[in-house]
């Protein structure tokens, strides 16, 4: 027994001037002969009871702890930015739109307000399957205001797929993709942003998969966003039965949200031009 406690002593007291960095000002508490740290005068040790005696063992003093958390805190940081770039690069075909967020808009993007309001509530709308059918005039900023929603659901890690018809209808040619694996992997994606929905062929062929992956996403309970420049008298009133029944599907889950701006396209486009026009007047 005295040879394990010598070996305890020994081991204690070597652990001891491990902790004790003269260097760093730490330094030996004349009150409770523990070592205390030189830089911030908090405790590199605690007792504690071993075998029935009181023995010093190591702790961390409180700038260290300070260390520990700034590390895990920039090993979190670098987990989080890797989850960031799969989730883009899952998210978007076109890397444009990953530019195209609320921070980076000019102030004049419309129903801006209902963009971030469903993104802080995302949850609940996930939960009851809501989505949002952006509808308006080219150029009103539609596209911009589902790309900045996109983004902003993948800066809290939540998966997104935005796509177009056109795309996925290119893909469901390919006779080596199975369709309905296709079908169920859009479906994975927590939320399916559809841009220029109505723009796309129409066709039996089209038709048919653009039911397909809307009712799917429906039976999966999944939420769907869409722009489209259709208005609300063709969503409502449709010219056949294969559109009413895509119609009626999208607006009973998602809802219109009408944009009535100004063509932002010809607005910059306005602008470009006076820029330019001035930068070759300066050149005379």
């Amino acid at each position: 027994m005295d040879n394990a406690e010598n070996i305890f002593g020994r081991v204690f007291e070597r652990l001891q001037k491990d902790i004790l960095n003269e260097k760093n000002g730490d330094y030996v508490n004349e009150n409770d002969g523990l070592v205390y740290c030189g830089v911030c005068h908090s405790p590199k040790q605690q007792l504690k009871d071993i075998g029935g005696n009181l023995r010093k063992i190591p702790k961390n003093c409180i700038c260290r702890e300070k260390e520990l958390e700034k590390e895990r805190q920039q090993w979190k940081e670098l987990e989080h930015q890797s989850i960031l770039s799969d989730l883009i690069k899952q998210a978007f075909e076109d890397k444009l739109l990953q530019n195209q967020t609320f921070e980076a808009e000019d102030g004049s993007l419309e129903h801006r307000k209902i963009g971030e309001n469903y993104v802080k509530k995302f949850e609940e709308m996930e939960k009851e399957n809501i989505g949002l059918l952006l509808t308006g005039p080219v150029g009103t900023g539609k596209t911009y205001l589902a790309s900045a929603i996109a983004n902003a659901l993948i800066e809290k890690e939540i998966s997104v797929k935005m796509t177009n018809f056109a795309t996925i209808l290119n893909d469901m040619m390919n006779l080596e993709i199975n369709k309905n694996k296709y079908v169920e992997k859009l479906n994975k994606y927590r939320l399916l942003i559809i841009d220029d929905f109505g723009m796309e062929r129409d066709t039996p062929f089209a038709t048919e998969h653009i039911f397909n992956v809307i009712d799917s996403r429906y039976r999966a309970n999944r939420p769907i966003i869409l722009t489209t420049n259709l208005s609300a008298k063709q969503l409502t009133s449709p010219n056949n039965l294969k559109e009413q029944r895509i119609y009626s599907r999208l607006l009973e889950m998602a809802t219109p949200i009408l944009f009535t701006g100004e063509n932002r396209r010809i607005s910059k486009m306005k602008e470009k031009a006076q820029k330019v026009n001035t930068i070759l007047m300066e050149s005379r």
